[in-house]
């Protein structure tokens, strides 16, 4: 459950945290809701996807301990500069840290099409991944990845094993970079 239920309340409570955003004017937006100490690697992640080409919004935990007191759920998932970035995005994804011990990545979100080029690359490249089971599925419309100018997008869920590993997340990008350019 989280401590706060959207960014003014929680910014009443915390100061520990950093926010990335960079507007490229592009159709395509990445987001790290929950990078920095919060859910590590995943806005490394997000900067490597969007590389100098999309836009790219990351919300970094910096606090010593209890960084999880930052996350706020996706679906109300409310910074100002991030639902503007996707508000005018034809392609929105979320890149998020899940706790499983297997190297694996769970895919969800309402963005079929792009969900099965992702989940195509990512087996080419020997990554596997599965659908969003329920925590994971990314399937409400008030999801952060969902409120783009389509109103669906991607959300992926990485296992700590492969955000440990920096060619992995290397790999990861490359996957999701070439299947977005597929789209």
């Amino acid at each position: 459950m989280d401590r706060y239920l959207n960014f003014n309340e929680l910014k009443k409570h915390e100061a520990d945290f950093t926010v990335v955003c960079h507007d490229r004017n592009a159709d395509v937006t990445i987001v790290a809701p929950h990078g920095g100490k919060i859910e590590p690697h995943t806005s490394e992640i997000a900067a490597l996807i969007a590389a100098d080409d999309y836009n790219l919004f990351c919300f970094n935990g910096m606090k010593e301990t209890n960084n999880q007191d930052l996350h706020i759920t996706s679906h109300r998932f409310d910074h100002k500069l991030a639902v503007e970035l996707v508000k005018n995005s034809s392609v929105v994804i979320t890149i998020h840290g899940c706790t499983d011990k297997h190297s694996v990545i769970y895919l969800g979100g309402l963005d079929g099409p792009l969900l099965e080029k992702i989940a195509d690359e990512l087996t080419l490249q020997n990554i596997r991944s599965l659908p969003g089971n329920q925590r994971f599925a990314g399937t409400s419309t008030n999801n952060i990845c969902n409120r783009g100018l389509r109103k669906k997008g991607v959300q992926i869920e990485i296992s700590r094993p492969l955000r440990n590993s920096p060619e992995a997340n290397q790999i990861i990008s490359a996957a999701v970079r070439t299947a977005i350019a597929l789209r």
